[in-house]
């Protein structure tokens, strides 16, 4: 399956290859903060690759943290 470098949009939800939906918060070069929908889980993804069916993935992750968490449990 062929994949393409993408810029994420800020505020589209995308659904990664691991099965979980990430929204794009924030862009800057090469990289994009996503935050995890289910649990709230951020990091930067940098290098995202969209493929032919619109999953995305990355080429790797840095700064992975809770952002906010306490909205994600309950």
């Amino acid at each position: 399956m062929e994949k393409t470098v993408i810029t994420p949009i800020v505020g589209q939800v995308y659904h990664n290859v691991n099965g979980a939906d990430y929204r794009c918060e924030e862009c800057e070069s090469n990289k994009a903060k996503m935050v995890r929908l289910r649990d709230g889980w951020t990091i930067w993804a940098h290098i995202v690759r969209q493929e032919e069916n619109g999953d995305i993935s990355w080429a790797y992750s840095t700064g992975g943290h809770w952002e906010n968490r306490d909205a994600f449990t309950n």
